[in-house]
């Protein structure tokens, strides 16, 4: 092969792996962004107001040294 062919070729092939990697690295983006969509979606759903109640001192048993 000429040294031409052989830089084409691998030319070739450096913007064939460059264009998977792209597409690989946004294809993570899209699946990590939805991953973290859902996450965001279910702590909404979350009743905050009953975790704030339990762990508030009111509710916390407190031992008496009589």
């Amino acid at each position: 092969m000429s040294d031409q062919t052989y830089l084409t070729v691998a030319y070739i092939c450096m913007i064939g792996g460059l264009a998977l990697w792209t597409w690989t690295v946004f294809a993570r983006s899209k699946s990590l962004q939805e991953k973290i969509d859902s996450l965001e979606k279910a702590m909404n759903g979350q009743n905050y107001s009953e975790n704030i109640e339990a762990n508030t001192p009111d509710n916390v048993l407190v031992e008496d040294n009589e």
